[in-house]
């Protein structure tokens, strides 16, 4: 069977949405995977009975330490190797699970999957992918801020990653994979955009050239690639939009309406998955509430039940 780790301990709402969250994932999933959630035993048995649930298809592995959102990804590894957080990558590294979540310390999650269970192949850092709403359909964007300076090459392995995930975790067969610039043309954007365009055309994958800022929204691509700070800054204004019009015209009641709040609430995806990993890794809204860790557990099921880790590795082995 599955085992995906939760820390327990992670997140702005932790430990009570975080262990609602394994609680709702638990009934629902039926079985079909197991949960083991980290950190300090005491506080996750209260938890759980506060819910007045008996654990059932859990397990809880002590994590005494805590870490916080302050602390540094160096500090996290080196001092506070009995966390939650910790732990949770730890499990995975041993075989006792097959995939770690966590709504905590992003840069600490990302540095403890970097470090413990390391990279595939020949990818020279791991992405951080988000599925975003487009129209008529999701759209595959990474890197979404795992890292700040790209080389054209390493581009080149996001488009590879995200073309993986779309083709087995959304069915989309030969995804066409864009690259993020500020025009159409092959010689717009950095010295780094312009290599990597290049790069892209020869890959092993659908590459269908540049796309603009306003096509992320327009349907036409099913996987964008794009460096990490370019790619947190259009995320976050994603989520900024969709708050805006929650407060300006609240939750419309209409099909279409009911439609663009389903696509656009971040709540329904569960997380953002670690891409070019030897194992599997997701990374939660620091505000997530049950719901979103439900659907992060599930998402980290089926990552791991599809072999998306092993499916990126063999696919890079095609590319020198």
């Amino acid at each position: 069977m599955i085992k995906v780790a939760l820390d327990a301990m992670g997140g702005d709402h932790a430990p009570k949405a975080i262990v609602e969250g394994a609680i709702l994932a638990a009934k629902e999933s039926q079985g079909k995977y197991g949960i083991i959630l980290t950190g300090p035993e005491g506080v996750i048995k209260d938890t759980l009975a506060s819910f007045g649930y008996n654990g059932e298809g859990m397990e809880i592995f002590h994590a005494p330490d805590i870490v916080t959102m302050e602390d540094s990804p160096t500090v996290a590894l080196k001092t506070k190797q009995n966390s939650g957080l910790v732990t949770c990558v730890g499990l995975q590294k041993a075989g006792k699970v097959q995939a770690s979540v966590s709504a905590g310390n992003s840069g600490a999650m990302m540095a403890a999957c970097l470090m413990v269970l390391g990279r595939v192949g020949n990818m020279p850092r791991p992405a951080i992918a988000c599925d975003v709403p487009s129209f008529g359909r999701n759209v595959t964007l990474l890197d979404c801020g795992a890292n700040v300076d790209e080389k054209a090459p390493t581009l080149v392995h996001f488009g590879i990653c995200g073309s993986i995930y779309a083709e087995t975790m959304l069915g989309i067969s030969n995804p066409k994979v864009g690259l993020l610039n500020m025009g159409e043309e092959e010689k717009k954007g950095t010295e780094v955009l312009q290599e990597a365009h290049q790069l892209l055309k020869q890959a092993p994958i659908n590459f269908v050239g540049n796309v603009e800022g306003r096509d992320i929204m327009l349907g036409e691509v099913d996987v964008i690639v794009t460096g990490g700070y370019t790619g947190n800054v259009v995320l976050k204004l994603m989520e900024g939009f969709y708050e805006y019009h929650l407060k300006t015209f609240g939750k419309i009641d209409s099909p279409q309406g009911r439609k663009f709040h389903e696509d656009w609430d971040y709540s329904n995806r569960g997380g953002a998955m670690l891409l070019g990993l030897k194992g599997t890794g997701l990374i939660t809204h620091g505000r997530a509430n049950a719901k979103v860790i439900k659907n992060a557990l599930d998402l980290a099921y089926r990552l791991a039940n599809s072999q998306v880790s092993e499916k990126i590795a063999a696919k890079l082995s095609q590319v020198a």
